[in-house]
C-alpha cells in the first residue's frame, strides 16, 4: 500500500499575514493623504492668507487717502477690499452673515489704539479646505490687519512750509497785490517778532512781527490752517485768515491774538514750534529724501531711450549745456552734466523717470513749452559729493575686547595718478605685527565710502615679513572731498582696529549749480513721478543751494472758471483741482529748496495741486494763486502703512 507523503500547509498563517500588511499599509496611506491634504490646505492658507494682507494694506492705504482728502475713507477701503475679493458681508464658517471688512478710524488695537491720525483695517472671510475636511477642519476663517497714517499731517505737513527759522524777517510774502488761496496748512518758521510764549506786541495790523507779510492794495491770504514761530503782519489793508485753528497734541493753539485793525477773524497760530525739514528730519529716517546720484547722460537707442530722442551732450568728465530751441524734441531721464535750456518755440517731452542736472541749471524760458506730465523729478545740482567724516576706534570699529592684543601700527594709504572724475584710486591698509604678540595679523578689512561699505572682507596679503595689506580700487563720477575709512576686522589675536583719509575729485568745468527758471509764455505741465522712491516730488534743488526757483510759466491747457479762488472745488469733475486751471495748473507736486536762503518764486496765477518746501516762498506781481490740498501728489509717500 502506497501512501502519499505531504509537506505541512501554512496557507492560513501566511493569509493572516497579507492581511495585517494590507491594514497597515492603508492606515499608514490614510495617514500620508491625510498629511498631504493639510499640507495642501495649509498652503492655499498661506496664499489666502497673502492675499488677505495684500487687500488689508491696499484697504488701508485707500482709506488713508480718502480721510486726508476729505472722503469717505470707509467707503474707499470696503471698495478696493471687495475687488481683492474680500466684501464688505461674509459667512464665517458656520454660515452666519459677518463683517468682512471693518474699518476703524482711529484704530481700536495695537500701538496705535485710539490715536487720531491713524485707520484700521481689518479683512476676513472663510476658505473651504479640502482634506483637511477628513479631520474635522472643512473651514478656516482667514483674516489680516493693517494700519495707515491718515492725518493731513502724516500726509505732508503743510502746503506751504518756510523752512528758515533763523531769519527776523518775513520768510513767506506776498507782494504787488498778490492773493494766495492754500486748501491746506501753511507754516512759517521765521523767528520775527519773537517767539516766547504769551509775549506779543499788537499795534494796528501787526500781531509780534513779521514772519510773513502782505503788500499791496487787494492782497490777502487764506488757507486752512496758518501757523508761525514768530509773529506777522499785513499792509494795505490786506486780510490774514484761516478756516480754523492749527492743532498741537490734539489740541487747538493756545496763541492766535487778532490784529486791531482787522475785522475778520485771523485764526493765525504764533509761538509753535519750528517745523523740522518734512523731507529731511533727521528723528524721522524714514521721511528723508535723498538725493539722486549722478550716472550716464542719455544716449537715444539705449538704455530705453527712443532712437528718435535728443541725447544729452556733457559728460562726466566735460560738461555741455543741452540747449534746445526749436521743434518738438523728446528728452530721456538720466544725468545732464552741463544743465538743460529750453528756449525760444522749443516744445519738448520729458519722458517719465528722474533728471539729475548737474551745473548749468535747468531753464524754460522765451515762449518754448514743455510735458512732463508723465511723471518727472528734476533734481538741480552741481553734483558735488558731500563725505560724511568717519574716525578710527568709533562707529564703524568694534569695542576692543580683553585679552587681544593691539596691531603694531595701522596706516590707510591712497595711490592716484589724478584727482579728475573717472581716474582709479587705489586705497591700501597696512596692518602691522605687535612685539608682544609676535605674529603678523590675520584677517580682512572692510573698506567704506562715509559710512557706505565698497569692498567688503578683503582678506589681507603678505607685504613683508611683518606687513600685511588689503587694497580697494574706487573710481567716482561724483566730484568733491568724501571720507574714507579701512577696518580691520581682527582675528584670534588681535583686535579690530581703523584708519581715515580723505580724497578730493577735481570739479570738471560747467558744473557749477545754476538757478532753475521757468520765465516763459507757453505751456508747462510738470507732475511728479506717480510712485517709487521720489513719488510726488517734482523739483527738488541741491539742499546746500541757496539759488532761486523761478515759477513763472505761461498757458494751461485749462482755463481757470469765474471764482476759481473762492469756489468750493473739493471734488467734482471739470475745473477743479485735479486737473488744475491757468498758467500753475500745469504744475503738480512737490518743489523743493530746502536750504534757508533758497527761494521759491511764484508770479503766475491759477490752481494747482502744488506743495512747496522752500527757505522762503514769495507770491508776487499780482498773481491769484490757489493751491489745493491733494495727498496723490506731494513728496514721500506720507500716506503710508505703520502696522
Amino acid at each position: 500500500m502506497l501512501t502519499r507523503l505531504t509537506r505541512p500547509s501554512h496557507t492560513t498563517n501566511r493569509d493572516g499575514e497579507r492581511g495585517q500588511i494590507v491594514v497597515l499599509f492603508t492606515m499608514v496611506l490614510m495617514v500620508l493623504v491625510a498629511v498631504a491634504g493639510m499640507l495642501l490646505d495649509g498652503g492655499m492658507a498661506s496664499g489666502t492668507r497673502r492675499q488677505a494682507q495684500a487687500a488689508a494694506d491696499t484697504a488701508a492705504l485707500a482709506a488713508a487717502k480718502a480721510a486726508a482728502t476729505g472722503g469717505d475713507g470707509t467707503a474707499a477701503a470696503r471698495a478696493i477690499a471687495a475687488t481683492n475679493g474680500f466684501p464688505t458681508s461674509t459667512p464665517n464658517c458656520s454660515g452666519e452673515a459677518i463683517t468682512g471688512v471693518t474699518v476703524s478710524n482711529p484704530p481700536t488695537t495695537g500701538p496705535s489704539a485710539g490715536i487720531v491720525g491713524f485707520v484700521e483695517v481689518t479683512v476676513q472671510r472663510p476658505m473651504r479646505t479640502g482634506f483637511s475636511g477628513l479631520v474635522g477642519q472643512s473651514c478656516w476663517m482667514v483674516s489680516a490687519r493693517a494700519v495707515a497714517a491718515v492725518s493731513n499731517s502724516a500726509v505732508a505737513p503743510c502746503n506751504f512750509c518756510s523752512l528758515n527759522d533763523t531769519s527776523s524777517n518775513h520768510t513767506l510774502v506776498l507782494k504787488n497785490g498778490a492773493t494766495l488761496r492754500v486748501d491746506g496748512d501753511i507754516y512759517v518758521n521765521s523767528s520775527s517778532g519773537g517767539y516766547t510764549p504769551g509775549t506779543c506786541t499788537l499795534s494796528s495790523w501787526k500781531v509780534c512781527g513779521d514772519g510773513f507779510d502782505v503788500f499791496g492794495t487787494g492782497g490777502y491770504i487764506s488757507a486752512k490752517t496758518i501757523s508761525a514761530h514768530g509773529g506777522w503782519e499785513t499792509h494795505d489793508l490786506n486780510i490774514a485768515t484761516a478756516d480754523g485753528l492749527a492743532t498741537f497734541n490734539g489740541a487747538p493753539c493756545t496763541e492766535h491774538p487778532q490784529p486791531p485793525s482787522q475785522t475778520q477773524t485771523a485764526n493765525v497760530c504764533i509761538h509753535v514750534p519750528i517745523m523740522a525739514d518734512p523731507l529731511n528730519d533727521s528723528s524721522k529716517p524714514g521721511n528723508i529724501v535723498y538725493a539722486p546720484a549722478a550716472g550716464s547722460r542719455p544716449v537715444a537707442g539705449l538704455n530705453g531711450c527712443p532712437s528718435g530722442a535728443t541725447s544729452g551732450t556733457g559728460t562726466a568728465s566735460s560738461a555741455a549745456l543741452l540747449t534746445l530751441s526749436s521743434g518738438t524734441p523728446t528728452i530721456c531721464p538720466g544725468t545732464y552734466y552741463g544743465g538743460i535750456k529750453i528756449s525760444n518755440s522749443a516744445s519738448v517731452t520729458m519722458l517719465a523717470g528722474v533728471y539729475v542736472i548737474v551745473g548749468g541749471g535747468f531753464q524754460v524760458i522765451n515762449s518754448a513749452s514743455v510735458d512732463g506730465s508723465s511723471g518727472v523729478m528734476i533734481y538741480n545740482a552741481s553734483g558735488s559729493g558731500e563725505a560724511v567724516s568717519t574716525t578710527a576706534g568709533t562707529d564703524l570699529v568694534p569695542a576692543a575686547l580683553p585679552g587681544y592684543g593691539t596691531p603694531g601700527g595701522v596706516a590707510l594709504a591712497q595711490d592716484h595718478a589724478s584727482t579728475a572724475v573717472g581716474a582709479p584710486v587705489i586705497y591700501t591698509m597696512t596692518v602691522d605685527k605687535s612685539k608682544s604678540v609676535g605674529i603678523a595679523p590675520s584677517g580682512t578689512v572692510d573698506f567704506y565710502d562715509g559710512n557706505s561699505l565698497v569692498c567688503g572682507a578683503v582678506p589681507l596679503a603678505n607685504a613683508g615679513t611683518t606687513k600685511r595689506t588689503a587694497e580697494c580700487t574706487q573710481t567716482y563720477t561724483i566730484w568733491g572731498t568724501r571720507a574714507i575709512a579701512a577696518v580691520y576686522s581682527g582675528d584670534t589675536l588681535y583686535n579690530a582696529i581703523g584708519d581715515t583719509v580723505t580724497h578730493t575729485v577735481s570739479t570738471p568745468a560747467g558744473t557749477n549749480i545754476a538757478p532753475f527758471t521757468i520765465l516763459t509764455t507757453g505751456s508747462v505741465r510738470l507732475t511728479g513721478p506717480k510712485s517709487g522712491t521720489y513719488s510726488g516730488l517734482t523739483i527738488f534743488q541741491e539742499r546746500s543751494s541757496n539759488l532761486t526757483i523761478t515759477l513763472q510759466p505761461g498757458s494751461s491747457a485749462v482755463a481757470c472758471p469765474s471764482g476759481f479762488m473762492t469756489a468750493d472745488i473739493s471734488g467734482g469733475t471739470g475745473n477743479d483741482w485735479k486737473s488744475g486751471c491757468g498758467a500753475i495748473g500745469g504744475l503738480k507736486g512737490t518743489v523743493y529748496a530746502a536750504h534757508d536762503d533758497a527761494l521759491v518764486y511764484i508770479t503766475a496765477s491759477g490752481l494747482a495741486p502744488l506743495q512747496v518746501i522752500a527757505g522762503m516762498i514769495q507770491v508776487d506781481s499780482d498773481a491769484d494763486a490757489r493751491f489745493a490740498f491733494s495727498a496723490a501728489y506731494f513728496a514721500n509717500g506720507r500716506i503710508h502703512l505703520t502696522e
